[in-house]
């Protein structure tokens, strides 16, 4: 089957090599999720064996997080240097080691130890954003990136459900450490089978280039210079604009996902293998493809491209959502409203992180732009390891997704300065 995001006239074979380029990429970060997500499962049960606070596996979330951010700006621009496919293979090799020997710490037991493998870990994972960002924004043209997105969002969060369903079992079952080395082995088969199928560009496989907003992009392949990635990226007030949205967004993201497994087990008292859990941590991946697939499809079709609109209006809806969080209390509500927000959460993370850096980063500096975009993210994430692993041990679980709000809302005012934005055509 043929999925075409636009009408543009490209042959068969261009769009069946494009499916394969694209779908065995997203499987690839997908497997970087799995190995990442992996310590949202293992949280509770390795603070149980180690008798850890929740401030000192903070410490180890906020230390990945933080590895990721400072990962994201260098290795943003690693990848405009040496290409995405070289870029998410060395992540993929980092991130396999790291996780097992993650998992060997239970023999260790030292915080420490898991503080750096994590950290460590967070800068091989921060190969992955700009290496598919770098990959894709040359086989996709402005019109068809906010589709693609929430379609492309669909093999990552694979990675993520894999690890919500199968480590919930895993947990139930086994002692925590095959969390971490179960998802290795998948992320290995892989990353094997991307070494063998992803390419670069169109024209590397003999292919036209696809049409770019600035045509220097669209017609070369060198590699960018310092200058080059510097004025694109870091002189350009939108892609600022768009970098402190994403600060939001790791917040409140990041302060939803690392911590509503433990939010379930410990307030509502629910086994990571009951009926109702993992309807949860199954749906909620479902449903945060649903929501970048929806934002991506409105913000090209009917806003013509343009970000901003969409973003902010799914940043107020989380404000709304949290708000209401506060007034449930039965299991049942809670879950529906941890599905929901994933829906409003999920749409700005994939219409600013990929098809936004995409758009204002041009070919030949998406990758520095979405791993400079992302850092933003992740410092903000890096905020709710600690910080949030303060809060709970000092004041419990009251006020856990409501102190998110204001991020939420900065977020939707922020992309409403950028309401009509859109990148800048050049012929030269």
């Amino acid at each position: 089957m043929v999925i075409r995001f636009t009408d543009t006239p490209y042959s068969d074979e261009f769009i069946q090599r494009r499916h394969l380029n694209w779908i065995v990429l997203a499987l690839m970060y997908g497997s970087y999720y799995m190995c990442r997500y992996s310590l949202t499962i293992a949280n509770k049960s390795m603070c149980d064996y180690f008798h850890w606070s929740n401030q000192e596996i903070g410490w180890v979330i906020t230390a990945g997080f933080w590895a990721y951010a400072f990962g994201q700006i260098i290795n943003g621009f690693l990848t405009d240097r040496i290409g995405g496919r070289k870029a998410i293979l060395i992540g993929s090799a980092g991130t396999i080691i790291l996780n097992i020997l993650f998992g060997f710490g239970k023999y260790s037991g030292l915080l420490t130890y898991f503080i750096v493998i994590w950290m460590i870990n967070g800068y091989f994972q921060a190969f992955g954003a700009p290496s598919t960002i770098k990959i894709n924004s040359s086989w996709f043209s402005l019109r068809e990136r906010g589709i693609f997105t929430g379609i492309f969002s669909c093999g990552i969060e694979i990675g993520r459900w894999t690890i919500y369903a199968l480590g919930g079992y895993i947990i139930a079952r086994c002692s925590w450490q095959w969390v971490f080395f179960i998802p290795s082995v998948i992320a290995l088969f892989i990353a094997i089978a991307g070494y063998f199928s992803i390419v670069n560009h169109p024209e590397d496989l003999g292919f036209p280039p696809v049409e770019q907003p600035d045509k220097h992009d669209e017609n070369d392949n060198s590699p960018p210079g310092i200058k080059e990635l510097f004025r694109k990226v870091l002189s350009n007030n939108i892609i600022w604009t768009i970098a402190f949205a994403y600060f939001c967004t790791g917040i409140v993201r990041h302060g939803f996902e690392q911590w509503f497994p433990k939010y379930l087990q410990e307030v509502h008292h629910m086994k990571t293998d009951e009926p109702l859990f993992q309807l949860t941590v199954m749906a909620i991946p479902v449903c945060a493809v649903t929501g970048a697939a929806i934002a991506g499809y409105v913000s090209d079709r009917v806003f013509g491209g343009r970000r901003g609109p969409v973003a902010s209006i799914m940043y107020f809806c989380q404000v709304i959502l949290l708000l209401l969080f506060n007034y449930v209390s039965s299991p049942l509500m809670s879950c529906f409203i941890l599905i929901v927000l994933s829906i409003m959460i999920s749409g700005p993370h994939a219409l600013l992180g990929a098809a936004a850096a995409m758009d204002f980063g041009g070919r030949r500096a998406s990758g520095f732009a979405g791993g400079f975009i992302d850092s933003f993210q992740y410092i903000g994430a890096g905020l709710t390891g600690f910080g949030i692993g303060i809060i709970l041990d000092r004041l419990g679980w009251t006020g856990w997704l409501t102190g998110l709000t204001g991020f939420s809302l900065l977020g939707g005012i922020l992309m409403a300065f950028i309401w009509n934005s859109l990148p800048v055509s050049s012929d030269q």
